[in-house]
């Protein structure tokens, strides 16, 4: 391609950018200028043909937590191309830089939701974690349970908020270690208001909730909850059905094992809505070596890994595993060959050894696959956040 060049926007060309992307994400006319500002636009990336925007993307620096341990990513969002250029590789070429330039940083993953998941694949990303919504009548969660406090809680104030959410972040896979415009963007929403909750026994936080104001027919959809205990899911539970006499539903974001839907009587809570986390492995080694691990383990799981797009995750590696913590060094028989995509579904616990194996994905031996069982073991993955 000629004339083409990948850079942050210029000053002069961010309302260029916001306008080439509100056409190709279908966003509404004036709304993408507000997104870019709050992701930053120094995290911004334009593909300039001449001196045409033809694509952009965006990168928020965060972290996820695996293994009782927060790996630093970069979240990948507001990706465009401009109509008259997609097919052209120009997409491919723009994830290509960012992750060049994200290896460059020292962030050794990158994730995002895709549009479409074959192109990401493409790409070197894999699904990695779950995010559902699931709707649940609100006559039928059955539960009436006042014996903790809940008290409104100011939206600004997010600290207390934050230490809850960490230590359910800690024993969980995939959670995001939420940047303060996550939290802003979740607890202080600009399109609708919002409400936060805390739940206390004997003034200690053990859960929250926040939820938007609903309308008359409308659900009630929860932005974000977390209970500590099964005494403060059944109160967050209690002040959604306590709604039953306006409302009739709610929308609540959970995991494949949720607690909260756990704690309902009945099997009334469905799967409203469901779309995978993708992840790509930026930088093999670091990102083995960020993760946590079982304390309690100790042995080697001997790779063989391919990737077409990043050449320094080609070849073999040997992932040494004691007391909790991971180190890779070069070499070792490759008992275990995969691809790099591959590699990330096992990263973050979201197929296990097997599942991928019955997949034609991976192919191993039976030593390095009894290796990585334990390795990789955990609870599935899954998280709250859209980005």
């Amino acid at each position: 391609m000629q004339n083409i060049s990948y850079s942050p926007p210029r000053p002069d060309e961010i309302a260029e950018m916001d306008r080439m992307l509100e056409q190709a994400l279908i966003f509404s006319v004036g709304s993408m200028a507000e997104w870019t500002q709050a992701i930053g636009h120094e995290h911004m990336r334009v593909i300039r043909e001449h001196d045409r925007v033809i694509a952009g993307i965006g990168v928020i620096p965060f972290g996820h937590w695996f293994g009782g341990r927060v790996v630093a990513a970069g979240g990948v969002t507001a990706v465009g191309v401009a109509p008259d250029r997609r097919g052209s590789g120009v997409g491919l070429m723009m994830l290509r830089h960012m992750l060049a330039e994200q290896h460059k940083l020292g962030v050794p993953i990158s994730t995002l939701y895709p549009a479409t998941t074959n192109f990401y694949r493409r790409a070197g990303y894999e699904r990695a974690a779950q995010r559902l919504i699931y709707e649940i009548p609100l006559h039928a969660i059955g539960l009436r349970d006042y014996r903790l406090a809940a008290d409104p809680h100011d939206p600004a104030d997010i600290e207390p908020l934050r230490a809850i959410y960490n230590q359910r972040a800690a024993c969980s896979a995939s959670f995001i270690d939420r940047p303060d415009m996550l939290w802003k963007r979740i607890h202080a929403p600009s399109h609708k208001p919002g409400y936060t909750f805390v739940v206390r026994r004997n003034g200690t936080p053990e859960g929250y909730i926040n939820f938007l104001h609903a309308s008359w027919g409308e659900p009630l959809v929860v932005r974000d909850s977390i209970a500590l205990t099964p005494a403060a899911g059944r109160r967050l539970l209690t002040i959604l059905a306590d709604h039953r006499s306006m409302l009739e539903k709610v929308r609540i974001p959970g995991g494949p094992h949720d607690p909260l839907c756990f704690l309902i009587p009945e099997q009334t809570p469905k799967v409203f809505s469901s779309l995978d986390l993708m992840l790509r492995i930026v930088d093999l080694p670091a990102a083995l070596a960020a993760r946590g691990y079982p304390e309690d383990l100790s042995g080697e799981l001997h790779l063989e890994v391919t990737d077409d797009l990043l050449p320094w995750n080609n070849g073999r590696f040997v992932l040494q595993i004691a007391n909790g913590t991971g180190r890779v060094e070069p070499g070792g028989t490759g008992g275990m060959q995969v691809h790099i995509r591959d590699l990330a579904a096992l990263y973050s616990g979201y197929y296990t050894p097997d599942e991928l194996r019955f997949a034609g994905s991976i192919q191993s031996d039976a030593a390095s696959l009894a290796a990585a069982r334990p390795i990789f073991a955990g609870p599935r993955p899954w998280l709250q956040d859209m980005f």
